[in-house]
């Protein structure tokens, strides 16, 4: 589809005219320096000049708390009740990075092998991805798996550039925005250069890098199974979990059911898990085939460059760096792939 320019003087009433329809989620600032994907009350909270959130935007679709259905038990001969729970309401997801847009498309894929799982679907559908085109630091490697720039998943895309914002579109959804609310003009030659301008020098400023092209990864990996790398990491690491909390292609949770005090009601409900968790692999009988430290912490790497894929064709990381940065012992997957692509030598 063909794209346009919002001039800046045409960005502030296209944003009013969006939260005077629809439920937005959009980055905002939390505290000073830390930003999160939240529903926002109005325009004025939404920031696009972010670097990163704290929790990607795959909350909006598959949050850590989920209801999945609610129950009440039968009277007098009566059967139980049951309420499947799903989220219809349409909404816009504002402020997405290209490196989430690519997190959320990994998990469409995720979500639909097998069972498809209706409950992230339900969101999907109902919602309006706003893209925005970002600001790296040093702990960015996004070139490295082919995230930088977006593959689609949007569907509209706002770039930076010095008359405004070069929005690209991706969907008849987006185009009806636009059409709807915005005052748009065709851009010029000179915007297409400020655009591919904005992509060149964001590339320039992203340093951290894989020393093993990305394709080659999982031969890496298969060659490093008994590497010191591991133990060693291992040793460093306290399996918090932070790291695939703040994972944008994370899709592990556990299910419970939650009952009212009197046993009659309640919720069956499934949260974030996470495979460093001492007992995230335990099963019937106390046994627990990760039961070690070093076997949970090559497992992540393993989960990202290996097993995942070796199924779809590309790694399950999308260079965001959420994990390095929310890391409290300073590990970070790029240091410890070089580490081995650089024969595990301390």
């Amino acid at each position: 589809m063909t794209p346009v320019v919002l001039e800046a003087s045409a960005v502030a009433p296209f944003w009013e005219q969006l939260f005077q329809r629809y439920r937005v989620m959009g980055p905002k600032e939390k505290e000073p320096g830390f930003y999160v994907f939240d529903w926002l009350s109005g325009p004025g909270e939404l920031v696009l000049d972010y670097v990163t959130t704290i929790l990607p935007p795959k909350k909006a679709f598959f949050p850590p708390r989920d209801v999945l259905f609610r129950f009440e038990q039968g009277r007098n001969g009566t059967p139980p009740k049951v309420e499947p729970i799903f989220e219809q309401e349409p909404f816009l997801l504002v402020g997405v990075h290209p490196c989430d847009l690519a997190g959320i498309a990994l998990l469409d894929w995720a979500f639909s092998q097998g069972h498809v799982d209706p409950h992230w679907w339900a969101r999907r559908e109902a919602a309006t991805i706003i893209g925005v085109n970002c600001f790296p630091d040093e702990y960015c490697f996004c070139t490295s798996v082919g995230t930088c720039r977006p593959g689609g998943g949007y569907d509209l895309f706002l770039t930076p550039i010095e008359a405004g914002y070069f929005v690209e579109v991706g969907s008849e959804k987006g185009q009806r925005l636009l059409e709807a609310y915005a005052q748009r003009r065709p851009p010029e030659p000179n915007d297409f250069r400020d655009a591919e301008r904005f992509w060149r020098e964001k590339e320039e400023r992203i340093s951290r890098r894989l020393k093993t092209p990305a394709y080659a990864l999982p031969l890496l990996l298969d060659a490093s199974v008994e590497s010191p790398v591991w133990e060693r990491t291992a040793q460093r690491c306290y399996s918090c979990g932070s790291c695939t909390t703040v994972c944008p292609t994370c899709f592990c949770f556990d299910v419970v059911d939650e009952l009212t005090l009197d046993l009659r009601k309640g919720e069956r409900v499934r949260r974030w898990d996470s495979c460093q968790f001492l007992d995230f692999a335990r099963v019937a009988g106390g046994q627990n085939f990760r039961g070690e430290r070093v076997a949970r912490t090559r497992h992540r790497w393993y989960r990202k460059f290996y097993y995942l894929m070796a199924r779809y064709g590309r790694p399950f990381c999308t260079g965001c760096g959420r994990c390095a940065r929310a890391c409290t012992a300073n590990i970070g997957l790029v240091e410890v792939l070089n580490e081995l692509a650089e024969g595990g030598e301390p």
